[in-house]
């Protein structure tokens, strides 16, 4: 974190690693650290997955995956400047065709290089599972299903699928195409806010592949900016593969019951709810990640995941155009429908959201989103007092009530009928006389 020293502890890499993975906010981290602050010097590395797990920070599971991933980035190799994952990939040898280049980072299944197919005199990426995880029959599966699922889905906005398998010196690898680019995540931490345009540019070519994917039959459940990475010519690439699953996957369904996946920023209310995932539900990781583009801000925010999940599911959401006040009431309605915490109320398909974008893009109002309308003591249309960007709203039209329904319309004919049957009384008995 700031201001630490040259020679990083375990526990500060684990804490940076985290904010750089998304799995908990730099502030987060930094409030546990202060916790920490009150053990003596000596018990505070024994202390620190209690105080983290305590607050809600990092699960006692993603704390040992990321020690594995720092010990791995923290090897002699990668401190020589070598820039290669571990000691043990020092050599074109150790994958037979493949000359390793370079490291270009870690994920949450492994270290990621550069490298050049020498077959082909091609650029490529390689994933490599860590060693820590190779004798887990568990993840060598998830890897492996990482690569078919990838190898299935030939489309230009998803990141291609090379090849799969087992190095002679039992390395497990994926090798996938090459992006020379960045991340939307990189884009929003330089710009904080990413231009209208620019970002419904960049969710269309997002929707593409999930369409492509959805037809496919696979569910990606992990839409989020740093897997959506951007290459030099401005082509969205949809990557990690590793948490998607095939709706039809009923094995899966069954050993991932009760389990939550995905990422606590972007997480869709079904996910965290464990419950069976649709295609709605990543249109809902899309638009959590399409509202942090044009706001600056992720939809929901809190101290804790726990926290960031439970407003996912009982918070409204503020209408991203009442953050972006320069937004157009098109793009905030497509975001909002994206974000419906009931996935029936979302797009019904990646089509339908791709012709409501198209529609925005051209300065035309959507077709599908419709804005919502407040009950009449709250004010306007979603709290802005009515229709933006020239959207037509229609409104049922109310029969007023009548005036003679109301406390003192009901005293007035009281008094009414009393004066008349009064008048009548007077008028026999004149009549007698």
């Amino acid at each position: 974190m700031a201001g630490a020293s040259a020679r990083h502890s375990v526990e500060t890499l684990i804490g940076r690693a985290a904010v750089e993975r998304g799995m908990a906010t730099r502030d987060q981290v930094l409030a546990a650290f202060e916790v920490l602050k009150a053990f003596p010097k000596e018990e505070r590395a024994a202390n620190f997955i209690q105080v983290f797990v305590q607050r809600g920070v990092l699960s006692a599971e993603q704390i040992e995956q990321l020690r594995g991933w720092v010990s791995e980035d923290e090897s002699p190799a990668a401190k020589s400047g070598s820039g290669m994952a571990a000691p043990t990939v020092s050599s074109a040898q150790m994958i037979p065709g493949y000359e390793i280049i370079k490291k270009l980072g870690a994920g949450a299944m492994g270290t990621v290089v550069l490298a050049k197919q020498l077959s082909l005199d091609r650029m490529v990426a390689i994933k490599l599972l860590p060693k820590k995880f190779a004798s887990d029959a568990q993840y060598i599966d998830r890897f492996y299903k990482e690569g078919r699922a990838a190898a299935r889905l030939n489309d230009p906005n998803i990141v291609g699928a090379y090849d799969v398998g087992q190095a002679p010196g039992g390395e497990y690898f994926f090798v996938m195409e090459f992006i020379d680019g960045d991340t939307v995540f990189d884009r929003i931490q330089a710009k904080r806010r990413i231009p209208e345009r620019e970002a419904i540019h960049i969710a269309r070519q997002a929707a593409s592949a999930l369409k492509h994917a959805h037809a496919k039959g696979f569910i990606h459940r992990d839409v989020k900016p740093k897997n959506l990475m951007i290459n030099k010519g401005g082509v969205v690439k949809l990557a990690d593969l590793g948490l998607a699953r095939a709706g039809g996957d009923t094995a899966a369904a069954s050993e991932e019951k009760g389990k939550i996946f995905g990422t606590p920023y972007y997480i869709s209310p079904e996910q965290i709810r464990a419950r069976d995932v649709t295609p709605a539900t990543d249109i809902y990781g899309l638009g959590a990640t399409l509202y942090h583009m044009v706001t600056g801000r992720v939809p929901f925010d809190g101290t804790a995941p726990k926290e960031v999940m439970q407003k996912h599911l009982r918070d409204a959401l503020v209408p991203p155009d009442q953050i972006a006040t320069d937004l157009s009431g098109g793009l905030s309605m497509i975001i909002e429908m994206m974000m419906a915490k009931d996935p029936r109320e979302r797009y019904h398909s990646a089509d339908d959201l791709i012709e409501d974008l198209d529609h925005v893009a051209e300065g035309e109002s959507p077709v599908h989103a419709r804005p919502k309308f407040d009950p009449p003591a709250a004010g306007g249309m979603d709290g802005l007092g009515g229709p933006a960007d020239g959207q037509v709203a229609i409104a049922a039209v109310q029969r007023a009530p009548s005036p003679w329904s109301t406390t003192m319309g009901i005293v007035i004919l009281a008094l009414l009928g009393v004066s008349v049957a009064a008048n009548l009384v007077m008028v026999m008995l004149l009549m007698r006389r």
